[in-house]
């Protein structure tokens, strides 16, 4: 079996403009006409045991509440409960606007066909969606999977089932979840974590409930390094403030990252799988909130 990989994140930058503008982008200019907002959604994940995890993306959309329908209280301003979880998942033609009054649905441009999320490691992160919206609040995304999803194991390709038929996921915007870099220029960003997505039903069944969490890089911390030597096929764990992220070193120089660590300190766990290399922990690793802590080369031993 192939080493595990890591795909850290599934994100999204959302830039609001309430008035006629324009922005400089790969070396042009992007109009956001008046009353409208550009959206921008970018994705990676987090490690599985697979050789491959491919993922049929068909549509993305987001929920918006105007900016016209602000002016009164009621749903539309009412925040959602705190839910481990942010994560709803719809049956095809379900059409509700989760509560929000007054909320619109709006389709961005993507792509539309299959990801391999393994494609993404320690860090990195691909566009894969943008476009405008009616200005306003962003409350929620959805994203619409085909049926053309799949895991490779041992070079064998399996089907990898919808959970219970539920082929769209809904991921709930908070504003603690926005990181305004200007006034009116917002980012999110979304982490699709294929380790907790996928169920391992049987041997060769396997199933997707897809489990995706918004942070923040200015919010969060992140720890990278070096592991030596590639004989040894490290995984490297993270665990702070109650949750743990997982890295595979990149097989050409033993580097990795991780990225969306919450907390002051982290313990940061090197599991040798290979080679009779030992095993090394380190403990009270320090975390500061939109920075890199670089552990160095960890060289380990057998």
């Amino acid at each position: 079996m192939k080493k595990m990989r890591l795909v850290s994140l599934f994100t999204g930058i959302v830039l609001l403009l309430l008035t006629f503008s324009c922005q400089k982008e790969a070396g042009y200019e992007v109009t956001i006409p008046e009353g409208q907002q550009r959206v921008r959604i970018r994705l990676s994940d987090n490690p599985v045991s697979f050789d491959a995890v491919n993922v049929d993306i068909q549509r993305v959309e987001v929920l918006v509440v105007p900016d016209s329908c602000r002016s009164g209280r009621g749903n539309d301003d009412e925040d959602d409960d705190d839910d481990d979880n942010d994560c709803d998942h719809d049956h095809d033609g379900d059409d509700d606007h989760h509560g929000y009054r007054c909320a619109v649905w709006d389709t961005l441009d993507i792509r539309a066909g299959i990801y391999n999320l393994l494609d993404l490691t320690n860090g990195a992160d691909t566009l894969l969606a943008s476009g405008f919206t009616v200005s306003g609040s962003i409350k929620k995304i959805r994203l619409t999977l085909g049926t053309n999803n799949s895991v490779v194991v041992d070079s064998v390709s399996y089907p990898l089932m919808l959970w219970s038929g539920f082929n769209r996921v809904t991921i709930k915007v908070r504003g603690e979840d926005i990181d305004e870099i200007t006034p009116g220029d917002l980012q999110v960003w979304l982490d699709f974590d294929a380790g907790r997505s996928i169920v391992r039903v049987t041997n060769n069944r396997f199933v997707l409930k897809p489990f995706l969490r918004i942070w923040l890089p200015a919010q969060t911390a992140s720890i990278k390094g070096k592991i030596l030597p590639d004989a040894a096929q490290a995984v490297v764990s993270a665990i702070a403030n109650g949750d743990t992220l997982i890295a595979i070193p990149d097989d050409d120089n033993g580097r990795f990252k991780i990225r969306g660590l919450r907390g002051t300190s982290a313990v940061v766990y090197i599991n040798a799988t290979a080679g009779g290399y030992q095993d090394t922990t380190l403990t009270a690793v320090p975390l500061q909130r939109g920075q890199d802590t670089d552990i160095g080369t960890i060289q380990l031993h057998n």
